[in-house]
C-alpha cells in the first residue's frame, strides 16, 4: 500500500488533517478547504485534530471518504466526494471556530455598511448577491456571513458559485467578471433582508423586529446546537445596527436596484 500523504491545516483558528493515497488528490482536496486555510506538509500528522481522508476504494475502481475512523461516503468518481468533503470541512470549521460564528446568507457593502442576506441553499441567495455586485456593491460573500463577537460581518470572498436555471450544477464566477471588487474590512450591519425568489413574486418588503430577525437567523447558524447562548449574543449585537426587512422577490436584477434604492431614500420603501 502506498505511503499516505497528508497536511495540516488551520482555519479560523480550528486545526484539521488532510489525507491521501496521491499527491493529486490531496491537491483536490485542499482546493476545497475553507477560504483562508493555512496549510504545511507534516509528519507524523497530528494526533488533535479531525482527519479527513479520502482514498483509493480496496479492490474496487473509486475512492472513499473517512472522518477519522468513519467511512461516511464511497463513489466511483471523484468530484461528488469532494463536494461532500467542502461541505463536512466547512461545518466542522464553522462549529469549532472559536470566536466567528458563520450565517448561511449572501453578503454585499453598499456605503461602508454590510448587507445581509439569510438563506438555505436554492433560495437564490448567490444570483442576488451577484446583481447586488453588478449594481455597484462590493462584494463580501455568496454563501457565508461570517460574524466576530462585536457583530461585525469579516469578508468570505470565494468565487462565486452560480447555478444555471433548472439545474444544480454550478459554476465558479470570480468577482471581476462581475465587473465587481471585493471587501476586505469587517463592517457593521445595516440591513438584514429575509427574501426568497418566487417566479411571481413581487418586492413588497415589510419590516421584522430585531427579536423575530435573530430567531429567523438561529435556523441558519453554525455553530448553533454547540453555543447557542454565543450564537445568540452574536447576532443580538450585529442587530444592534441592523433593520431586518422580509419580503418575496421576482427577478433578481429588480429587486437588487429596489433594494438599493430604497436604503438611499433611507429606508423609506422598508
Amino acid at each position: 500500500m502506498s505511503r499516505l500523504r497528508e497536511f495540516d491545516c488551520t482555519a479560523f483558528g480550528v486545526s484539521f488533517q488532510l489525507a491521501a493515497d496521491t499527491g493529486f488528490v490531496l491537491s483536490k482536496m485542499l482546493q476545497c478547504a475553507p477560504l483562508g486555510t493555512a496549510v504545511r506538509a507534516v509528519e507524523p500528522a497530528e494526533a488533535d485534530a479531525q482527519r479527513f481522508a479520502l482514498l483509493e476504494s480496496r479492490g474496487a475502481a473509486g475512492y472513499r471518504l473517512a472522518i477519522g475512523d468513519e467511512v461516511v461516503a464511497e463513489n466511483a468518481a471523484l468530484p461528488p466526494l469532494l463536494d461532500q468533503l467542502a461541505r463536512d470541512l466547512m461545518v466542522h470549521v464553522a462549529n469549532y471556530a472559536p470566536d466567528r460564528v458563520f450565517l448561511h446568507a449572501g453578503v454585499v457593502a453598499w456605503r461602508g455598511r454590510a448587507l445581509v442576506l439569510p438563506g438555505t441553499t436554492f433560495a437564490g441567495k448567490t444570483t442576488l448577491v451577484a446583481e447586488l455586485v453588478r449594481a455597484g456593491s462590493t462584494y463580501y460573500s455568496d454563501e457565508y456571513a461570517v460574524l466576530d463577537a462585536l457583530g461585525r460581518v469579516h469578508p468570505y470572498a470565494r468565487e462565486l458559485q452560480m447555478r444555471r436555471p433548472g439545474s444544480p450544477e454550478q459554476t465558479a464566477v470570480a468577482v471581476a467578471q462581475l465587473d465587481g471588487t471585493a471587501g476586505v474590512e469587517p463592517l457593521r450591519v445595516s440591513h438584514v433582508v429575509f427574501t426568497e425568489y418566487k417566479a411571481s413574486g413581487s418586492w413588497h418588503p415589510e419590516p421584522v423586529s430585531a427579536g423575530m430577525a435573530v430567531l429567523e437567523m438561529l435556523r441558519h447558524a453554525i455553530p448553533v446546537q454547540r453555543s447557542p447562548a454565543r450564537v445568540m449574543a452574536t447576532l443580538a449585537k450585529m442587530m444592534e445596527t441592523a433593520t431586518a426587512i422580509r419580503t418575496e422577490r421576482g427577478e433578481a436584477r429588480q429587486a437588487a436596484y429596489a433594494l438599493l434604492s430604497a436604503i438611499a431614500n433611507d429606508g423609506a420603501s422598508t
